[in-house]
């Protein structure tokens, strides 16, 4: 059967084509017309193209499959590692968590307690042609929360529950078999570690910076942001070579922000939630992944009240998977060196989320500058200026927020008065 694909087609070639047919025929699609979407405002997409899928089974019910395409403009592939990205996520998908899903079905583990990702309907790896097609979660009624807004409590605990899950299997893996384990970790890039990737990095740091200090007047705010960066800048390379020899590392997922975790949500309140995207994932340690998570999704009014218990809830749920597999969590990872890798970690961890909170809520206002200019043909200067400045607080608020933390849990140490 020849597939009619309509819609928002542009991005995706011939051979893309092909191998999407050859699914949708797999999944005995019956009508011709198939509809093609983008999914995603403009910034939620990061390093690829998300199409939504939708067409007609034989019994008339209706299937949607979710397609990430990678770019095909070569400055755009060569600047954000493409190629080694999409494989990731391939091994990822094809090998990995189907390893996972087999160790935890050989362990009798609970249905409930099964970590749960997306179906991988197929991939291609063929450079210039990289594609993941997948389950639609939305279709479970799975949805995406705001980027902007900060988490709460309990979506926060959603997440870490899911996320002790995951590193859970790491080391029940490298337990069990560690070969395997060590194979995927040999596996696993880390895009960011070639020179073009390198360089583009340090850019968006420095750049990071001089935004952060056009934002601030405060002498003493000013001094810790340059601080922090400046440690970022210099020593980001050596963190990531350094945890991946630690013998507490697992694989991490790399990327663990808003757009990137999806939630089933009844009467406002989260029933469970599916990690999505592994571009980024390789070997680290779990506290990489909890710092980038709760640093970049939470404000400081709700860590003030709940970070330990965060922490300590984290912990306890590796500890309950890992009893799972005859393994526990005091022996495994010990919290005196749990808790030691987060004071070590904190700093550069605060110095990420100042990136992801400049990139994050910058992004917010293209988006909203976009919107003013699509609604009137012109720009409105007087609605630009009102974006502007509330985002630029936005970002200030959220910084401000994320020093105080790492102040008060000794992540930094600073004498504020000293630096007025």
């Amino acid at each position: 059967m020849v597939y009619n694909f309509k819609g928002e087609i542009e991005g995706i070639n011939k051979s893309q084509f092909e191998f999407i047919s050859e699914v949708l025929k797999k999944q005995k699609c019956h009508e011709v017309e198939v509809s093609v979407a983008n999914v995603g405002k403009i910034g939620d997409n990061y390093g690829s193209h998300i199409k939504r899928f939708k067409a007609v089974l034989k019994d008339g019910e209706e299937f949607q499959m979710i397609a990430k395409i990678a770019p095909k403009t070569m400055i755009l592939r060569d600047d954000k590692n493409i190629n080694d990205i999409f494989m990731n996520e391939i091994v990822i998908f094809n090998e990995l968590l189907p390893k996972f899903r087999g160790l935890q079905k050989r362990f009798n583990i609970p249905e409930e307690d099964i970590y749960k990702y997306p179906f991988c309907y197929g991939t291609l790896e063929t450079a210039g042609n990289e594609m993941i097609l997948l389950e639609d979660l939305n279709v479970s009624s799975y949805t995406m929360l705001d980027k902007v807004k900060p988490f709460k409590k309990e979506y926060v605990k959603t997440v870490l529950k899911n996320l002790a899950n995951f590193h859970c299997l790491s080391y029940a893996l490298k337990n069990k078999e560690p070969q395997m384990f060590n194979k995927f970790i040999g596996r696993l890039v880390n895009a960011t570690l070639n020179s073009k990737s390198i360089n583009e990095t340090e850019k968006l740091f420095e750049k990071t910076l001089n935004d952060l200090l056009k934002i601030f007047d405060d002498n003493k705010y000013k001094y810790i942001i340059n601080d922090v960066m400046q440690n970022l800048i210099k020593s980001w390379i050596q963190f990531i070579m350094s945890d991946s020899s630690s013998k507490y590392c697992v694989i991490h997922h790399g990327d663990l922000w808003t757009n990137n975790i999806m939630f089933q949500i009844q009467n406002n309140h989260p029933l469970g939630c599916i990690l999505i995207d592994y571009q980024l994932s390789r070997d680290s340690l779990p506290v990489s992944d909890i710092h980038y998570f709760i640093f970049s999704c939470t404000d400081y009014e709700t860590r003030s009240k709940h970070y330990h218990e965060w922490i300590d809830y984290y912990y306890s749920e590796l500890d309950k998977y890992l009893n799972y597999f005859d393994l526990k969590a005091d022996r495994i990872y010990p919290r005196y060196n749990f808790n030691a890798d987060l004071k070590l970690y904190g700093k550069y961890g605060l110095g990420i989320a100042f990136v992801m909170m400049n990139f994050l809520l910058g992004q917010k206002h293209e988006a909203n500058t976009t919107e003013v200019i699509c609604t009137n043909g012109v720009p409105d200067n007087v609605k630009k200026g009102k974006f502007l400045n509330e985002n630029l607080k936005t970002i200030k608020d959220r910084i401000e927020g994320l020093i105080k933390t790492s102040l008060e849990y000794d992540y930094i140490s600073y004498n504020l008065e000293a630096n007025n």
